[in-house]
């Protein structure tokens, strides 16, 4: 019956944990509770090693725990309210209903003696640890410092660099910009210059065909002139012809004689007749008379006919006279306008030899303006490439000036900061040597007051002190030291 009711009882107490098993677990850490566990000897070594390592999950060890406190029985029920006493007071009144008692009679007044004193070790052991690791890690900061320095030296370098490639890129690109703009405008003056040699060429041939036209002008003006004066040259024949034409008077006159002469011959044929009786009788003397005439008639047919062969060959010599008038004439318009196109040709000549001659004079001149602008230009180019060669290698000497004065800098640094190490590490192990001492020795001076009635009190606030200084965190578990010692001290 004992054995039931202790049973029930230990059901009874655990149930009451059991209820804030959820917020229990959630929130302690094993770490913080197995060295107070183990020193009220309800947990092992193997136990400890179990929570703390064999599981991954914190709440997993939580549970395990309860789990094996439990199998504890009452004794275990009360190390483990004791421990939520000192390290989760408000878990302990959630728990329980009731605050903090301060007591600890669980595990003794010689086994809180022993536990602060393994407590107090081992806050020197992870002091000493903490303090090696921030030496290490100070060590490595002032590395990666004099390392980042170094780099961004080195940056500092690369940057002169890319500042003189963005810089050469820059004057690559404001040059082949300014090539192409120079093609541009050389294409623009090759158009216009072609452009005013066309129009140049079309006023010329412009020019050749008004000149043609107006020596067609003259010569058709001159062949004009020369037929008026042909026509003004015949016209004066024909007027003088006119003019050598017998008057009216004379035409009268002649018609009068003509009209004498025939009534001469009339009488002549009536005294033929009258006189045809004495012709029997002067037979003879008709005969010879008739003679004489036929004689006389022959002479005179002799002499009209060659009169008429004169009249004729006069004729044909006027005929002559005027054809070869004509063609001379002709052939005098005709010298007289091949003179004319020959001083028309000539003309056209000296004028194409003037041209020739002016445009001679221009293609001297625009090849003398060509080669001075050539040799300027070239020369221009040589000046540029001069200076440009200057400007080059004074902005080598001067990022070479620059790289040596940040090489100096990152000289200068790394002897900066070697020389900061040097006069930081006596210090350090004098200061780490001290502090480790202070802190063995200030918790057994308070472990020992003079008043034996305040030595719960004073026991109590050294655990708490401890318990502040190892205030572990459940992933990394980092010490964080605290004042609450030198606060409970003074209470």
């Amino acid at each position: 019956m004992d054995e039931n009711g202790t049973l029930e009882d230990n059901d009874a107490l655990w149930e009451k944990v059991e209820c804030k098993r959820y917020e229990l677990c959630r929130n302690i850490t094993p770490a913080k509770l197995t060295p107070y566990l183990r020193q009220c000897k309800v947990l092992d070594e193997q136990d400890e090693d179990e929570i703390l390592n064999s599981l991954l999950l914190q709440a997993k060890a939580n549970r395990r725990l309860l789990d094996i406190l439990r199998t504890k029985g009452e004794r275990g029920y009360g190390a483990f309210l004791e421990s939520l006493e000192f390290y989760y007071p408000e878990l302990y009144k959630s728990v329980t209903g009731k605050d903090p008692t301060r007591r600890f009679s669980t595990i003794g007044q010689e086994g809180l003696t022993q536990f602060l004193m393994n407590e107090v070790m081992k806050l020197q052991k992870n002091t000493k640890v903490k303090t090696l690791q921030n030496t290490e890690l100070s060590r490595k900061t002032r590395t990666l410092e004099d390392e980042y320095k170094k780099l961004r030296l080195a940056n500092q370098e690369l940057q002169a660099f890319q500042q003189r490639y963005n810089k050469l890129r820059e004057e690559r690109n404001s040059f082949s910009d300014e090539l192409l703009r120079i093609k541009d405008e050389n294409y623009k003056l090759a158009m216009r210059y072609a452009t005013l040699s066309e129009e140049k060429n079309m006023a010329v041939m412009r020019s050749r065909d008004l000149q043609l036209e107006i020596d067609q002008l003259k010569h058709t003006l001159n062949k004009v002139e020369e037929e008026c004066k042909m026509e003004r040259r015949q016209s004066l024949k024909l007027k003088n012809d006119i003019e050598s034409r017998p008057k009216r008077e004379q035409i009268f006159e002649l018609e009068r004689e003509n009209e004498m002469l025939k009534i001469k011959l009339q009488e002549l044929q009536s005294i033929i007749q009258v006189g045809s009786v004495y012709l029997l009788r002067e037979s003879a003397i008709l005969d010879i008379l008739e003679h004489d005439r036929q004689e006389a008639l022959e002479d005179r047919q002799d002499l009209v006919n060659r009169l008429y062969n004169l009249h004729e060959e006069v004729r044909q010599a006027e005929e002559l006279r005027d054809k070869y008038l004509e063609e001379k004439e002709e052939l005098e318009l005709k010298c007289s306008t091949l003179q004319k196109d020959c001083e028309m040709y000539r003309n056209r000549i000296d004028t194409i030899s003037a041209q020739l001659d002016e445009v001679e004079k221009e293609r001297d001149q625009a090849f003398r303006a060509r080669d001075e602008a050539q040799h300027h230009f070239s020369q221009s180019l040589v000046d540029k490439d001069k200076y440009r060669k200057q400007i080059r290698e004074l902005e080598e000497k001067s990022d070479e000036l620059h790289i040596e004065l940040v090489r100096k800098e990152a000289k200068l640094v790394a002897l900066e900061s070697r020389l900061r190490r040097m006069s930081k590490d006596i210090p350090l192990d004098q200061v780490r040597h001290d502090h480790i001492t202070t802190v063995i020795s200030f918790p057994l001076m308070i472990y020992c007051p003079a008043n034996h009635k305040c030595r719960e009190q004073t026991k109590y606030s050294v655990f708490c002190f401890l318990c502040s200084l190892s205030d572990f965190d459940s992933d990394n578990m980092e010490m964080e030291c605290g004042n609450v010692l030198l606060c409970n001290v003074q209470k």
